[in-house]
């Protein structure tokens, strides 16, 4: 009986020695190969918010003149003053 134990506890002793180190790697490479996924997601997100800055600002930049030329109360035009006129709710275009 000692025998047989001794066995099997080598047996476990070697399956232990060499399946843990083999799991690690397996979840090692799991988990590095998620983490360059992370990374590469990352880097297109950065990519994109930085283009989507530009555009913002761009868009900001148009609002921006665009109120400055229409909702300025007055305009002087030829050396007169011309007035903006009003649109009625149920007027499709300003006359």
């Amino acid at each position: 009986m000692p025998d047989s134990s001794q066995s099997q506890s080598k047996i476990v002793g070697a399956i232990k020695e060499f399946l843990a180190p083999i799991l690690l790697s397996i979840v090692g490479l799991f988990i590095w190969r998620d983490i360059s996924e992370m990374r590469a997601d990352v880097k297109l997100l950065l990519v994109q918010q930085s283009a989507d800055r530009v555009k913002i600002e761009n868009m900001e930049s148009d609002i921006a003149m665009l109120k400055s030329v229409v909702l300025q109360p007055g305009k002087v035009k030829d050396g007169t003053y011309v007035v903006q006129p009003a649109k009625k709710e149920d007027e499709l275009e300003i006359k």
